[in-house]
Parts: C-alpha cells; structure tokens; sequence
C-alpha cells in the first residue's frame, strides 16, 4: 500500500504532490506487484496551524480561495481506511482509491464551524496572497524551497489541478465530520494552546 494524495495523477503544478506522482508511476513500473495508491484529500489537522492566528489576530487566513470547495479528510479515517485493506489484501494489480473525507468544504464553511464551536460567531476566513503566505512559512522556519512548494500546492488548488479524479461515492466518502473533527480535535488544542500561553 502507498499513501499518495489527491492531484497526484498530475505530473506538474502541485508542490510537494509532485513526488507522489513520480513514486506511484515507479511502483507501478514493477512487474508483480500488487499495490495500492491511497489518494486522500487535503488533512483536517492542516486546519491546526490557524489556532495561534486566530488567538493573535481574530482571523483565520490562507492562501486558499474562501469559497473554493474541496475535499477534506480526518487522518485517522485513512489510517483505518488502509488498515482494513491490508487485513483482507483484496486488492491487486495497479489500483488506485481516492479517500474525500465526509463532504467537500470551504474555508468559510470550515472557519465558520470553528467559530461556532469556539463562541467566536464573527471569527472570519481570510484569503492572504501567495507572496504572504510564502513569507510567513518561512518565518515560522519552513525553508524557501520547501515554502515555495507549499504555495505551488495551493495554488494547484486554487486553479483546479490538484482535484480527485472521480466523482464522491459511497466508497471514497469517510466517516469524519468537520463537526465532529472540530469538537474532538481543533477545540482541545485551541484550548490547550491558550492554557499554555
């Protein structure tokens, strides 16, 4: 089995997505093997990194588009996802599964459940350009290049080149909610961030 990600069927535009695309073509390359791409959506726990934003500056920004709606998933439903695969092994040959969460989001959507949950009703998402954003990534110590990548990925986003491939069915739909993810994950870390500020 090989965590891929989504956009991966794309051999350009998508930062660090890129290397998934080069490692399933050369697993595909071996004569024998049985594997399986799990391609999952963007991670729910990315969400964690806007909680220091939110407590400095009242907001929640990204360089994503506010509106654009895209596929999002819990980690822990690929981890269960792929552990029930490999207890039955039923798959062979060259296969690929897109893994989309529970339901396609938005940042506005996402940040206004967050909102909800904090009792912040008028906490805002903010779409901040790339250039910022690449900036910030690097004051937090991500490197240039690495940052650089991050940005191409967003942008591949943004653009509509880092997308599943298929339409969302009962199959690559997983369980966790963004409610559910919100109020079990991102609420304790807010909280315990604050308690430790």
């Amino acid at each position: 089995m090989n965590l891929s990600s989504i956009g991966a069927q794309a051999p350009a535009g998508t930062g660090p997505i890129q290397g998934l695309h080069f490692a399933e073509k050369k697993l595909n390359a071996i004569e024998r093997l049985n594997v399986l791409h799990l391609r999952p959506a963007y991670f729910l726990e990315n969400l964690l990194s806007g909680i220091s934003m939110i407590q400095m500056m009242g907001i929640f920004g990204g360089a994503l588009k506010g509106d654009l709606r895209i596929a999002m998933i819990a980690t822990r439903d690929i981890g269960a996802y792929g552990a029930e695969r490999l207890l039955h092994l039923d798959f062979n040959g060259k296969q690929t599964q897109e893994l989309l969460g529970e339901r396609d989001l938005s940042m506005n959507e996402v940040v206004a459940v967050i909102g909800r949950a904090l009792g912040k009703a008028d906490l805002r998402y903010v779409q901040f350009p790339y250039d910022q954003v690449g900036k910030v990534l690097i004051q937090m110590g991500t490197p240039p290049g690495t940052a650089a990548l991050f940005i191409e990925m967003f942008r591949g986003f943004n653009e509509g080149i880092v997308v599943p491939t298929e339409p969302r069915s009962a199959k690559s739909t997983t369980p966790t909610s963004i409610e559910s993810f919100v109020k079990e994950k991102f609420v304790p870390a807010y909280q315990g961030m604050a308690v430790g500020a």
